[in-house]
């Protein structure tokens, strides 16, 4: 069942050439999906445009026959959960304040978070393996903290689809690790629908989701991770260069993906 629709989408920042040319794509409900392309072809633009953030020029985005930019910011946050690339930028919040946040979009007018709400921050916390920052400023966290707790921020809204921008870029091998591992459990446990743009072709191939190969602001190339993500396929965007690890002279480190069950309670 389709899920969210992008129909001939395109955007451009004033005048100048556009970003995105005419972008369609389809991605069915409770399936992961990925944005692969060079710096600059438009993945970021694309995003925010399915976010609600960026009204495309031309064409149109749908989440379940629902033009998302009819929407309220209310009403959009119910179906749409964005994690951008650089965080928001706060800093004097504690963690579990900031995440409570999230949870307006269950919450009547001047209504405050109660049991529900601050159960949903744990489970998600716990869900990430960053209960031990509940208490924390934001502020004091490193680059890769604040990300788990941007990413964390979008599960408590519990929205039925979540759109990340690049959210592995600050973190270590073995965090990278939990949040795909979490994404692809999410969408398996719970039938969301998730979206991200990543650098790493094998991020997809772990997820075994769906790929939307970018270039010059368009797809050029889609379908599942297995067929795409092939050393032919991707010259056409990256170069010659690219290639199996096989064919290096040299063996590459990477992480056993599945060696580790995360713990915790997927939100419902």
């Amino acid at each position: 069942m389709i899920g969210f629709e992008v129909t001939n989408a395109s955007y451009g920042y004033g005048k100048g050439t556009p970003i995105l040319n005419g972008i369609t794509l389809k991605c069915e409900k409770g399936t992961v999906n990925t944005l692969l392309g060079l710096n600059g072809c438009g993945k970021t633009t694309l995003i925010k445009t399915m976010a609600g953030l960026y009204k495309p020029d031309g064409g149109k985005v749908i989440y379940d026959g629902k033009d998302i930019h009819a929407l309220s910011d209310r009403e959009r946050s119910a179906y749409i959960a964005y994690v951008n690339q650089h965080g928001n930028h706060v800093s004097d919040y504690p963690v579990q304040d900031y995440l409570l946040m999230s949870t307006i979009n269950s919450l009547q007018l001047f209504e405050e978070p109660g049991r529900k709400q601050k159960e949903m921050v744990d489970r998600c916390l716990d869900l990430l393996g960053i209960s031990g920052m509940k208490s924390k400023n934001i502020g004091q966290l490193s680059g890769g903290q604040r990300q788990l707790v941007y990413i964390c921020a979008a599960l408590v809204q519990d929205s039925e689809v979540i759109l990340l921008d690049e959210p592995t870029s600050a973190l270590d091998i073995r965090n990278e690790h939990t949040v795909l591992s979490t994404l692809k459990r999410i969408a398996e446990d719970t039938g969301k629908t998730i979206l991200l743009s990543t650098h790493d072709p094998n991020h997809a191939l772990f997820l075994d989701a769906n790929v939307f190969l970018m270039d010059g602001g368009k797809i050029i190339s889609s379908g599942h991770s297995r067929d795409i993500i092939t050393a032919e396929k991707l010259k056409a965007v990256y170069g010659d260069g690219i290639c199996f690890s096989s064919d290096l002279p040299y063996r590459e480190i990477s992480y056993m993906y599945g060696s580790e069950e995360i713990n915790g309670i997927i939100p419902h």
